[in-house]
């Protein structure tokens, strides 16, 4: 019995060893120097941002495609456009990534479960897009992908996600009046979702769609549901085309319940030249507020900025038009830039008119110094019509990061 004690044992150290071996650890140190007018025609102020991220990665099978990963991560945050010195610095901490995943191969496919807290995104890429407490399962097959997803959200660190609550009742948003702690719960939800994938259905093309649904644990219910269709393929080769079309229910504690939409397309080529590419990309998100019309504002879950306007709007009421191009003119520079026509699709009296808002372009560059060390810098601004000149914004953004 003690030879049979001993023999386990010894397995189970080996193992551990063999284990700790392969173990990879690693950080990334980051600066985000941000140059950008909080008003019309004012002074170009700093918003100065520093972080540190660790991680460790192990694998749990002998293959490797079975893992344990988890990041942590610290940021500072220096506004010198906030006037009172007791609320320049803002402080955030949080556990960033903390998954397990386990992968297994099929005779006509595979399979892998991921559980812990890690990033989804949902079929738009607009919708839903953070971290969730939770699990996702997914079933690839050479003729269908299956996923399924449900998270909690209400362990989350809200001073690094913001989740879109209603407008007019701010008592649904969470505290971050202190700046300096470094955790803030978010709001709780449960989300989920289903999505379904036919890969080369035909001619190569592609067809998914989705059902995402998030459903409220607080006092005050603001439940929605989103369902989505997508396709993408080659049009005639180096031409490609994405596009995907969401229709979103929202309802709000005892309100009536609301309907809107979002569209977003591009078609992209990829001429072969110093690896560029060259787009032209389109948005829609529906607007207006008269719950007796067919489409209202469209909204979404995850706070995210839809143009470079001074008022950093959602994905609501909005809708763009323009190009966008990437180049490498060296191996390690990339330069990109984009320009887009943007308008209003819930001006007027009746927010039911369809304005333009203005002009938007920005510019940028990366460049790998050395595998370990990356730079860059981006320039943007929004010019805007006579009605909107009030949101003219102009944007310096200086980046650097070295990972260790």
């Amino acid at each position: 019995m003690k030879n049979l004690k001993r023999i386990i044992l010894s397995a189970a150290f080996a193992s551990l060893a063999s284990l700790a071996f392969s173990l990879e650890t690693g950080g990334l140190v980051s600066n985000d120097s941000t140059f950008k007018n909080r008003k019309k025609d004012g002074d170009l102020k700093l918003l100065q941002k520093n972080g540190v991220n660790l991680w460790l990665r192990t694998p749990v099978s002998e293959d490797g495609q079975s893992y344990f990963a988890t990041e942590g991560e610290f940021r500072t945050e220096y506004d010198f456009n906030i006037a009172d010195s007791d609320k320049k610095l803002t402080l955030a901490g949080d556990l960033a990534l903390f998954k397990l995943v386990i992968k297994r191969e099929l005779d006509a496919g595979d399979f892998q479960l991921s559980a812990g807290r890690f990033f989804n995104s949902d079929l738009s890429g607009l919708v839903y897009t953070q971290n969730g407490d939770g699990a996702k399962f997914e079933l690839n097959s050479s003729r269908f992908k299956v996923a399924a997803f449900g998270a909690y959200t209400g362990l989350l660190n809200a001073k690094n996600i913001t989740i879109i609550e209603d407008a007019l009742d701010s008592s649904d948003l969470p505290d971050l009046s202190e700046k300096k702690k470094l955790y803030v719960l978010t709001n709780k939800y449960l989300v989920g979702a289903v999505t379904f994938t036919l890969p080369n259905i035909f001619a190569r093309q592609t067809v998914a769609v989705e059902g995402f649904g998030t459903m409220t644990l607080e006092s005050k219910k603001y439940n929605r549901f989103y369902g989505t269709i997508a396709l993408n393929g080659p049009i005639v080769s180096p031409v490609f085309y994405n596009v995907s079309s969401t229709l979103g229910f929202s309802k709000y504690d005892t309100n009536k319940m609301t309907k809107g939409h979002l569209t977003r397309g591009s078609i992209i080529a990829y001429p072969s030249f110093k690896s560029m590419s060259i787009s032209l990309n389109g948005l829609y998100a529906s607007g207006g507020t008269d719950t007796d019309k067919t489409f209202t504002a469209f909204q979404g879950f995850t706070s995210g900025t839809a143009d470079q306007l001074l008022a950093e709007p959602e994905y609501s009421g909005i809708a763009t038009f323009g190009l966008a191009a990437t180049i490498k003119p060296l191996p390690n520079l990339l330069c990109d830039a984009n320009a887009d026509f943007v308008f209003d699709t819930q001006a007027g009296d009746k927010n039911d008119e369809f304005k333009n808002k203005g002009f938007q372009y920005s510019a940028g560059l990366t460049f790998q110094v050395v595998s370990d060390v990356q730079i860059g810098a981006s320039f943007g601004q929004f010019v805007g019509t006579k009605d909107y000149e009030e949101q003219n914004k102009t944007q310096l953004k200086i980046k650097a990061a070295i990972a260790f």
